[in-house]
């Protein structure tokens, strides 16, 4: 077995395990199947290498070859703007309200992403007495609650007192987390120009900046947190099209 192939087959195989770990440990997603697909194209690729890599050598495979490449290199560089994108925004100290967004759930408890945003917001938290924590997320086809509730209890456990949780618990994206949010916090006396902090993943802060933008948030920083080796190959292809369509947005 030649380099190329044996690199292939470890590169599949480990797809195959993330593939299998996820549908165990992870709520149906688009990532999931996507990841599905990645596992599938490699062990093709691996079986019949040969024959693929003759068709791609001349012709209109030359062709698909190209726009293969490209759209690798494209890929890749939305992961960098993903990556840096939670280097800016840092918190400031001065945020006094936190909004947590939400990320799954694993029956009635927080997905091990949606366990580190909070954990991140809790630790903040405590740090700054006095901020008012927006839990927000909705409750999915595949969820018996909303995550608004079942992230307030988390917190709750965690000793946070009721008066500081404000659950937002319609959303069903990025978009109307904030967007709902916003619409709560008014109702508090709270507008757009409240310094904020938004909780989610490094891979998901370039996204949910600009829809906390869009929303009506002059003063939002970020509070990134790190994912699971597992959920991040999945997680990032799902973003990457999510950043695509939210740029046909704007």
């Amino acid at each position: 077995m030649k380099l190329k192939e044996i690199i292939l087959l470890i590169l599949a195989l480990l797809c195959l395990l993330d593939s299998a770990v996820l549908t165990v440990r992870a709520s149906v997603t688009l990532g999931l199947f996507l990841m599905y697909g990645l596992t599938a194209a490699l062990f093709v690729y691996f079986f019949f290498h040969r024959q693929i890599d003759g068709f791609c050598s001349h012709g209109p495979g030359a062709l698909l070859r190209i726009v293969f490449f490209c759209g690798f290199a494209f890929f890749l560089c939305l992961v960098g703007l993903m990556e840096l994108s939670a280097l800016r925004a840092a918190p400031t100290g001065e945020e006094r309200v936190i909004v947590v967004l939400g990320a799954g759930l694993r029956g009635e408890q927080p997905s091990d992403t949606l366990r580190r945003r909070l954990d991140a917001a809790l630790d903040y938290y405590q740090e700054h007495p006095g901020c008012l924590l927006v839990l927000s997320g909705g409750q999915g086809p595949d969820e018996t609650l909303p995550e608004a509730e079942a992230m307030a209890r988390y917190l709750r456990a965690a000793g946070v007192p009721e008066q500081d949780l404000l659950l937002e618990d319609a959303s069903s994206s990025t978009e109307e987390n904030f967007a709902f949010s916003l619409r709560l916090l008014r109702r508090r006396g709270l507008g757009g120009d409240t310094p904020m902090l938004f909780v989610t993943n490094r891979f998901h802060c370039y996204r949910a900046a600009g829809y906390a933008r869009r929303a009506g948030f002059s003063r939002a920083a970020a509070l990134p947190t790190g994912t699971s080796v597992f959920v991040w190959p999945a997680a990032v292809m799902r973003e990457a099209l999510a950043i695509c369509a939210y740029w046909a947005k704007i």
